[in-house]
């Protein structure tokens, strides 16, 4: 109950939530197919049928946003999950065994020279537009990043005196990671991952707008802004409607992050005790 008592937290949980919520229940909010033209309807503008107008194919915007954002919470939360698994292991593996820090470090260190977004485009356009490519794309991009943040715990956590203790009393080396330092390095593990399913959201609309993203007819948000790009003028609702899906679902998430920082950080709790 602790964390429901922050604000940011609280209004990050609202905006996921109402995201959330409403993606699950697609298949019965959604009044129209999301992918079935209709060019009578076309360009039409927001009515008591048509709640968010509808695209140049006269296609529902409401019931694609709907379906969309099943795409985006996927993949984002595929990419969290991912990218935490296989940056925890590097950034434990590193952290612990100076030996094959210098190593992994520098590959991390060579994929982090990169921008991120850059680097998922280059190589979801090299294996060619689809869900899982975008899956694997991002998460080569963001597992440095979490795995960085994973080594910098391990370092900090090897060197309590309960894991020397440990370490001198003879207890073995995976059961020390597994008992000791693993559950040290959750908290910073957890609070970075809320901000790459964020990042994870953003990027896969940015690459389902530049045409790498997972292919049509499936609805993606980004997908969805870039059919309203040459309409703007006449049909500002297409883009802006989606637009502000992902503002609510990057919004909530960092604040979520924030909240649980804030929660399982005992630094921050004196400060704000």
């Amino acid at each position: 109950m602790r964390l429901f008592a922050r604000r940011s937290f609280l209004i990050g949980v609202i905006l996921v939530g109402a995201v959330v919520v409403a993606a699950l229940l697609a298949g019965w909010l959604a009044p129209f197919d999301p992918v079935k033209n209709n060019f009578r309807n076309r360009l039409g503008a927001p009515d008591d049928v048509f709640l968010l107008g509808t695209d140049r194919f006269g296609r529902d915007v409401l019931s694609r946003i709907l379906f969309g954002a099943q795409v985006s919470l996927r993949i984002g939360l595929v990419v969290a999950v991912f990218s935490g698994i296989v940056g925890a292991l590097i950034g434990l593996l590193s952290g612990w065994w100076r030996g094959v820090d210098v190593w992994l470090m520098r590959v991390m260190d060579g994929l982090m020279a990169f921008p991120g977004l850059l680097l998922a485009i280059a190589l979801a356009a090299t294996l060619g537009p689809s869900e899982t490519t975008v899956i694997i794309a991002l998460t080569v991009a963001y597992t440095p990043r979490t795995a960085r943040v994973m080594r910098g715990a391990v370092l900090v956590a090897r060197a309590q005196d309960y894991v020397e203790a440990a370490r001198s009393v003879g207890v073995r080396t995976l059961r020390l990671l597994l008992r000791h330092v693993l559950p040290a390095c959750t908290a910073p593990l957890v609070v970075q991952q809320t901000y790459v399913f964020a990042i994870a959201i953003l990027a896969e609309a940015v690459l389902s707008f530049v045409g790498v993203g997972p292919p049509p007819p499936q609805p993606t948000l980004g997908a969805i802004i870039a059919d309203g790009r040459d309409t703007m003028v006449e049909a500002p609702w297409i883009a802006l409607a989606p637009g502000v899906v992902i503002a609510m679902l990057v919004l909530g998430l960092n604040l979520l992050g924030d909240g649980l920082r804030d929660a399982l950080d005992p630094r921050m709790r004196r400060i704000t005790s």
